[in-house]
C-alpha cells in the first residue's frame, strides 16, 4: 500500500526555506571552490578530478537538504529553492564572502610566514655563528693556501722550463 503523505501550506513553506537554504551553501561551497582553484591554478586533468569531486560533494549536499526537509520526496518547488537560493547568494553575498575569504587567508598566510621566520630564526643565529669563523679562517688561509700551491708547482715548473730550454738548445744545432 502507497502511504500518501499531505503537506500543510506551513510544512510547504519550511521546505522551500529549507532548499533555499541548500542553495545558498551550495552557492557558498562554489565560492570556495572558486578561491581554490584561483590559488593553487591546477592543471586540466587536476582540474578535471576537482570538477568530478566538487559535483558529487554539491549532490551530497542538495540529496541531505531534501531527505532532510521533506523525506526525500522531490518537486518543482525543490529546484526552485536551489535555484533561488544560489541566486540570492550569488547576487547579494558572494562578492563580501569572497574578500572576507581571501583576506582571512591573506592574513593566515602572513601569520604563517611570520611564524616560520620566527621559528627559523634560531637556526640562522647557529649557522651564522658557525659561519662567520670559518669564513674568517678561509680568509686568512686563503693566501697561504695559493703560495703553497705555486711553492709547489715550483718543481715542476723548473723541469718543464729545462726541458724546454735544452729541447730548442740542441734543436739550433
Amino acid at each position: 500500500m502507497i502511504k500518501l503523505t499531505i503537506y500543510s501550506i506551513l510544512q510547504e513553506s519550511y521546505i522551500l526555506l529549507a532548499t533555499i537554504y541548500g542553495g545558498i551553501l551550495i552557492g557558498f561551497m562554489y565560492d570556495i571552490y572558486r578561491i581554490f582553484r584561483g590559488l593553487f591554478r591546477p592543471k586540466k586533468m587536476a582540474t578535471m578530478i576537482q570538477d568530478l569531486i566538487f559535483w558529487c560533494i554539491i549532490s551530497i549536499v542538495a540529496f541531505y537538504v531534501l531527505i532532510f526537509s521533506n523525506q526525500g520526496a522531490i518537486r518543482f518547488y525543490n529546484f526552485l529553492g536551489f535555484i533561488l537560493g544560489s541566486i540570492f547568494y550569488q547576487g547579494l553575498l558572494s562578492k563580501l564572502v569572497i574578500r572576507s575569504l581571501v583576506f582571512l587567508l591573506k592574513i593566515t598566510k602572513k601569520f604563517i610566514y611570520d611564524l616560520y621566520q620566527v621559528l627559523k630564526y634560531p637556526f640562522d643565529v647557529v649557522l651564522c655563528l658557525i659561519t662567520g669563523p670559518c669564513s674568517y679562517c678561509k680568509a686568512k688561509a686563503k693566501p697561504v693556501y695559493y703560495k703553497a700551491r705555486r711553492v709547489g708547482r715550483l718543481p715542476a715548473s723548473i723541469i718543464k722550463d729545462t726541458k724546454k730550454t735544452l729541447a730548442t738548445y740542441f734543436k739550433k744545432k
